[in-house]
């Protein structure tokens, strides 16, 4: 791994983010040097107390919220351990391969310098006007940030199993509707109606709950008409076996009786 290309580009993400603050790159720093020590394999176990002395933050619940916002934010993905015997679990991603170096804008040369050569050679703005300027760099921050988000993939919005299964799990629901959710959304690239990129997977995962109940309604609305039709068509059956039965014993078969013989030419004379 590139270090100074992989901490640079981080730190060019990091500048992009206004709520960041310095509790962010110093834990982000620390789990960076475990990393390593770990040989960059993925993923490290954490402990609450020496990350904290480490990163010197003295608050559990800052502590928690950088954890959480550098997971949100695409830097790390954070596997929380509610077990107090095992620690929590953080995968990093690299951003050496990515170019997300953001454009430094040129430095306004001194008043005492403005007669230097060196200077106006070194700050010349190529014929292009200030308005020009600041279009094209907006233009190149855009498309660095999507290039980078895009490469290491924003946890923010596709977020880990593990993670939908505790939300799930906090809102009353099995972790099988869970897993229902993850697959659903992870088969058609997290879209929203198939067309609009996701945005907030736990609204989404809010409205899937909504729709439970829906479904589960539907499905014993379903249930009720097969069984009210099956009972109609047993006691159909039933009532046509039963009318054959009464046909049957109301026309009894007729019983063949004996005839007399027909008459022949050789008893006519015969008296009576």
């Amino acid at each position: 791994m590139n270090y100074i290309k992989h901490q640079t580009n981080v730190f060019a993400l990091m500048d992009q983010i206004s709520s960041f603050k310095p509790y962010h790159i110093s834990l982000y720093l620390v789990l960076f040097r475990m990393w390593n020590t770990n040989r960059f394999e993925n993923p490290i176990s954490i402990s609450r107390t020496e990350t904290m002395k480490l990163a010197k933050i003295g608050s559990s619940g800052t502590y928690l919220k950088a954890l959480k916002e550098l997971h949100a934010h695409g830097f790390i993905r954070y596997d929380p351990s509610f077990d107090p015997t095992k620690g929590s679990l953080i995968h990093l991603f690299t951003f050496d391969t990515a170019t997300c170096s953001l454009p430094v804008s040129k430095m306004t040369p001194s008043i005492n310098n403005t007669n230097s050569k060196q200077t106006n050679t070194l700050y010349t703005e190529e014929n292009f006007s200030k308005s020009n300027i600041k279009k094209e760099l907006n233009m190149k921050k855009n498309q660095t940030t999507i290039g980078c988000r895009a490469e290491s993939r924003h946890e923010g919005v596709i977020p880990p199993l593990q993670h939908i299964k505790i939300y799930f799990h906090e809102k009353g629901h099995p972790e099988s509707e869970a897993q229902r959710f993850f697959n659903y959304y992870e088969s058609n690239g997290w879209l929203i109606g198939g067309k609009t990129p996701m945005k907030d997977w736990k609204a989404a995962a809010r409205n899937w709950m909504l729709n439970i109940k829906k479904f589960e309604k539907k499905g014993l609305d379903a249930e009720r008409s097969r069984s009210t039709h099956n009972t109609r068509k047993k006691q159909f059956q039933k009532s046509v076996i039963e009318r054959s039965r009464d046909t049957k014993s109301e026309n009894p078969p007729s019983v063949l009786r004996p005839t007399s013989p027909q008459p022949s030419s050789s008893n006519y004379n015969e008296p009576l």
